[in-house]
């Protein structure tokens, strides 16, 4: 008894930080490893209002409902955070069906969204940086 009381108030007092990145990871959610890569994620920063970027980027997905904006459709989306400012998506022809690449936005400004596309598979990378930056690219100006 003594003992399930010391393990209760170690997994309390430790912090739950780690308790629930461990339960992100065993249920495939976690973006730990993408977060880490932004590092050598590829960027570049538009012209635009953070949900016209964000939108602008869903609409490249197989499985969003939206108008359709972009005609063609490359990828999936597994996990769509916009107050986290992230998608992860998956099902990118040529690579692993559940390669992950994350697509992270950061707001510079009301007008400037800086967009970073991280991936442990430089493949996939290249292949969502592609398709997302020649979207955006037709819709927005680019910000040196």
């Amino acid at each position: 008894m003594k003992k399930l009381l010391l393990i209760i108030l170690l997994v309390v007092f430790s912090g739950c930080a780690q308790v629930t990145e461990t339960a992100k990871v065993v249920l495939g959610t976690s973006t730990e490893a993408l977060e880490a890569g932004r590092a050598e994620a590829i960027k570049k920063t538009y012209s635009c209002s953070y949900q016209e970027c964000f939108y602008a980027v869903l609409s490249l997905a197989r499985n969003e409902e939206l108008e359709p904006m972009s005609e063609k459709k490359y990828f999936e989306v597994f996990s769509k955070k916009i107050d986290k400012d992230y998608l992860v998506v998956m099902g990118i022809p040529g690579n692993v069906d559940t390669t992950e690449v994350g697509i992270f936005f950061s707001r510079r400004s009301l007008k400037a969204v800086e967009i970073e596309i991280s991936s442990r598979s430089n493949s996939a990378k290249r292949k969502v940086s592609r398709a997302v930056f020649k979207e955006l690219d037709m819709r927005f100006s680019v910000i040196e």
